[in-house]
C-alpha cells in the first residue's frame, strides 16, 4: 500500500502549496484588478513596474528552500533535535533579512521609483510608484515570513491552518483595498492593504510553530548559524531563479515601453498576475514534490522516490494541460476584468492569453526535474538551468519584440522552457553515456543510493493477525543479516507493540486503514512503519502519562526504552514513526 500512501500525501501536499501560492498571487492580482476598476491604467502599469523588487523579494526563498530540504532530510533520517534548531535559525536570520530590506525600501523609495521608471523624474507612472512602495515596504518582513511558515506547515500537518490563513490574507487584502479606494489613499493604500494581509496571514500560521510536540517548532536556545552556507548551497537554484526573473521582468518591461506603449506594459502587468496564479499548479506540484521527495531521499527510499516522481509528472502535465486550456478558452473574458473592449490593451490581452498559457505544460516538466536535483545537491546543472529559463526569455523578447512586437514577449514563454527541457535531455545522455529514457536515468539516481535487495524487507498490515507473522519475519532478516539475537529480538518486538498498536487504536470501521512497514539494514537498523490513522506520538504520549500506572503503554515505553532513537513525525496525515537499532555485543 505505500504507492497509495505516496499519492494520497503527494495530493494532500500538492493542494496546500496550490491554494498557498494562488493566494500570495491573487494579493498582487486582486490590487490589479480593483486598480483597473477604479483607477485606471497608469495606477496598472506602475504596479506593474515594482514587478522587479517583488521578485527580489523572492531572494529570501534561497534560505526557505535550502532549510525546507535540510529540515526533510533530517526527518527523514530520524534526526528530531535538528529539524527543530534548523528552523529557528531560519526564523531568526529571515526576519532580520526582511526588516534591512523593509528599511530600505522605505528610505530610498523615491530613488527606487526612478529607476524602476527608467528615469523619467517627471512622470505621472513615478510618482504612483514610488506611493505604492511607500505601502507596500512595511509588509516586506511579513511577506518572507509567510512564505517559510506556508512551505513548513504540511511537516506539522497543520492544513488546516494553511487554508484559515489562506483565508485571512484573502479576505483582508480584499477589504483593505476597498476601503483604500473608498478613502482615496490612491497607490499608498493599495501596497498598505497587502502588507497588513500578510502580517495577519502570519499570525493565523503561528501557533503551529510554537508547539513543542510538532516536529517544526522554535527553539531559540540551540541556533545553529553554521548552517546558512549549506542551507544557501542548496537554496542557490531560487536566488538563480530570481536574479534571472529581476533581469527578464526589468528588460520586457523595457522592451515594452521603448517600443511599443503604455498598454502593453499594462498587459505585461496583467500577464505576470495570471502566471503567477495559473503557474502555481506546476510550482505546487514542484514545491510538494520537494517536501516529500527530500524526505524519501533522507530515508534513502529509492523505490519511493521514483513512484513519487512518476506520479508528480503524471499529475502536473494533466493538471497543467487542463490550466492551458481553459486560459486559451476565457481570453475574452479574462480579457474583460482587466480593460474596456474599446481599448488597444484588451485586444493586446486577448493575444496574450492565447500565446504564453503552453507553458505551463513544458514548465512542469522542467521544475520537477529541477527539484530531484536540487535536492541531490547537484548545484552546478541546476544553477545553471535556474539562471538560463528566465535569461532565454529575456533575450528572446528583446530580440524579437521590434519585429513580432508583444507577441515576441508571450512567445518567449513557452519557447524557453522548451529549451531547458533539451538541456536537462543532452546532461542525461551525457551522465548515462547513452541515449536513455529511463526514469532512474533522468533523475540521476546513482547506482548505490537506496537499500539493494537483500538490505531490507516491505510489508503492507491490514489485520491483527498479520502482525505476529510479521514480526517473526522481521526476526528471522536481522539473524539473517548477522545481527545480534537480542537486537534482533528488539526489532521483532518493535514490530509487534509499534505496528499492533495502530492495528489495534487506530484501525477505523468503515475506513480503509493500513500500516506500511519497512525496514532496513545497512549501517545501522531503521525500522519505519507509516499509517493512515488518526494522528499518535508515542513519545507526547509517554511525557503526558510519565507518572500514571506503570503498567499503561508498557509497550511502548519499552520500545522507546531499548531502541537507540524513536522519532515521531506527521506529514500531510501520514503518521511515521521511525526506531533505529544499533548493533551491540
Amino acid at each position: 500500500m505505500n504507492a497509495d500512501i505516496i499519492k494520497k500525501t503527494y495530493i494532500k501536499l500538492m493542494i496546500v502549496q496550490f491554494f498557498g501560492i494562488v493566494i500570495s498571487a491573487a494579493n498582487s492580482t486582486i490590487d490589479t484588478m480593483i486598480t483597473g476598476l477604479f483607477l485606471g491604467a497608469d495606477v496598472i502599469a506602475a504596479t506593474g513596474l515594482f514587478a522587479p523588487v517583488v521578485t527580489l523579494i523572492g531572494l529570501s526563498y534561497v534560505f526557505i528552500i535550502g532549510f525546507q530540504i535540510l529540515c526533510s532530510r533530517s526527518i527523514g533520517s530520524g534526526e528530531s533535535r535538528k529539524v527543530v534548531s534548523l528552523f529557528s535559525t531560519s526564523t531568526v536570520f529571515l526576519t532580520v533579512c526582511g526588516v534591512i530590506i523593509s528599511v530600505s525600501c522605505l528610505v530610498f523609495r523615491e530613488q527606487l521609483a526612478l529607476l524602476l521608471s527608467g528615469g523619467k523624474s517627471t512622470s505621472n507612472v513615478t510618482a504612483i510608484l514610488e506611493d505604492y512602495i511607500h505601502g507596500y515596504s512595511y509588509g516586506i518582513t511579513f511577506q518572507i515570513l509567510s512564505g517559510m511558515t506556508m512551505v513548513f506547515l504540511p511537516l506539522n500537518n497543520n492544513t488546516n491552518l494553511s487554508y484559515l490563513s489562506i483565508v485571512v490574507m484573502l479576505v483582508s487584502n480584499i477589504s483593505l483595498d476597498l476601503l483604500s479606494v473608498k478613502f482615496e489613499l490612491g497607490a499608498f493604500g493599495l501596497g498598505l492593504a497587502t502588507s497588513i494581509s500578510f502580517l495577519l496571514s502570519c499570525l493565523s500560521m503561528l501557533p503551529s510553530f510554537i508547539n513543542k510536540y510538532k516536529a517544526v517548532h522554535i527553539e531559540f536556545g540551540d541556533l545553529c548559524f553554521s548552517s546558512l552556507g549549506e542551507a544557501a548551497m542548496l537554496g542557490l537554484p531560487s536566488l538563480m531563479f530570481t536574479l534571472g526573473c529581476t533581469m527578464k521582468s526589468y528588460v520586457m518591461n523595457m522592451a515594452l515601453m521603448r517600443n511599443l506603449g503604455t498598454p502593453d506594459v499594462a498587459v505585461m502587468n496583467v500577464q505576470g498576475n495570471i502566471c503567477s496564479i495559473m503557474g502555481a499548479i506546476p510550482m505546487g506540484c514542484a514545491n510538494a514534490f520537494l517536501s516529500l521527495g527530500s524526505i524519501y531521499y533522507g530515508e534513502e527510499d529509492r523505490n519511493s522516490l521514483l513512484a513519487l516522481m512518476k506520479y508528480a509528472l503524471k499529475t502536473g502535465i494533466i493538471l497543467s494541460s487542463a490550466a492551458m486550456v481553459l486560459i486559451i478558452s476565457s481570453s475574452y473574458y479574462i480579457s474583460d476584468v482587466f480593460f474596456s473592449h474599446d481599448t488597444e490593451a484588451f485586444s493586446i490581452s486577448m493575444n496574450m492569453l492565447t500565446l504564453f498559457p503552453s507553458f505551463l505544460v513544458f514548465n512542469i516538466i522542467f521544475s520537477l526535474f529541477i527539484k530531484v536535483y536540487q535536492f541531490q545537491g547537484q548545484t552546478r546543472l541546476i544553477n545553471i538551468l535556474s539562471l538560463s529559463e528566465n535569461v532565454i526569455m529575456a533575450v528572446l523578447a528583446a530580440i524579437f519584440t521590434p519585429m513580432l512586437g508583444s507577441n515576441a514577449v508571450w512567445l518567449s514563454f513557452p519557447a524557453s522552457e522548451l529549451i531547458c527541457i533539451v538541456i536537462i535531455m543532452l546532461s542525461v545522455f551525457m551522465y548515462a553515456g547513452k541515449i536513455t529514457f529511463l526514469m532512474p536515468d533522468w533523475m540521476k539516481l546513482p547506482d548505490a543510493f537506496g537499500a539493494n535487495e537483500g538490505q531490507f524487507m516491505e510489508f503492507t498490515i491490514t489485520s491483527m493477525e498479520q502482525v505476529m507473522n510479521i514480526s517473526e519475519k522481521v526476526i528471522a532478516f536481522c539473524t539473517g543479516r548477522g545481527i545480534s539475537l537480542r537486537r534482533s529480538n528488539i526489532a521483532g518486538l518493535a514490530v509487534e507493540e509499534m505496528a499492533g498498536n495502530v492495528v489495534a487504536h487506530g484501525f477505523r470501521e468503515h475506513k480503509k486503514n493500513y500500516v506500511d512497514l519497512r525496514v532496513v539494514h545497512k549501517d545501522i537498523l531503521t525500522i519505519r512503519i507509516r499509517d493512515n490513522c488518526p494522528e499518535f506520538d508515542p513519545k507526547k504520549r509517554l511525557e503526558q502519562f510519565a507518572n500514571d500506572d506503570p503498567a499503561k503503554n508498557i509497550g511502548i515505553k519499552m520500545i522507546a526504552r531499548l531502541s537507540d532513537e524513536m522519532i515521531y513525525t506527521n506529514t500531510a496525515g501520514i503518521n511515521t514513526v521511525m526506531i533505529k537499532l544499533r548493533d551491540k555485543a
